[in-house]
């Protein structure tokens, strides 16, 4: 995470103080706690490492570096945009970094996708979100999506439509069945 995305989560700009980014946090843990919104929990997990790598920086936030250039609020974007994918059929989501990848059955929705900002990686045959800020015309190397997730971290994937659940995760047939 670099410091515009940490910023950008909090919707922060200007001089950026501790009790600003306290403040932020507080506001957006109650606006994106699991229990009042359902895009909660990966909301949260965005929030949470934006506020850790703030604090980590802490010191060196403010020197020499203009926080209005290109800011705006990302995470409500990222949000946004998570729910309106949760509402379409057949998707497939996976939550890799500040990165939402999108598989299934895409055809279908493909103008939903686009008009959302989605875009397409033909290499990778999905969809993806991004924030724009990782938008780069240097590190062209192509990397499988096994490489993306041994980079930043995945915790599964998520079908839309229906029962939300994760796949890549073991189910115990007894737990279900009370056995």
């Amino acid at each position: 995470m670099t410091l515009q995305e940490a910023l950008n989560v909090f919707n922060l700009s200007g001089t950026i103080t501790t009790e600003a980014i306290k403040d932020a946090y507080k506001k957006l843990c109650l606006k994106y706690h699991p229990d009042r919104n359902p895009a909660g929990n990966d909301m949260m997990k965005l929030v949470n490492a934006a506020y850790e790598w703030l604090n980590r920086n802490a010191g060196r936030i403010n020197e020499g570096y203009s926080h209005t250039e290109g800011a705006y609020d990302y995470a409500a974007k990222f949000g946004g945009v998570l729910e309106q994918l949760r509402a379409l059929e057949g998707l497939e989501l996976e939550i890799i970094g500040n990165w939402i990848w999108i598989s299934g059955e895409t055809k279908a929705n493909k103008e939903a996708l686009k008009a959302m900002g989605c875009r397409y990686a033909a290499q990778k045959v999905r969809w993806y979100f991004r924030p724009e800020e990782h938008r780069t015309l240097r590190n062209r190397k192509s990397h499988s999506m096994d490489e993306i997730r041994d980079m930043h971290g995945t915790l599964g994937r998520e079908s839309t439509g229906g029962r939300r659940r994760l796949s890549g995760r073991k189910r115990h047939p007894a737990a279900l069945t009370g056995a």
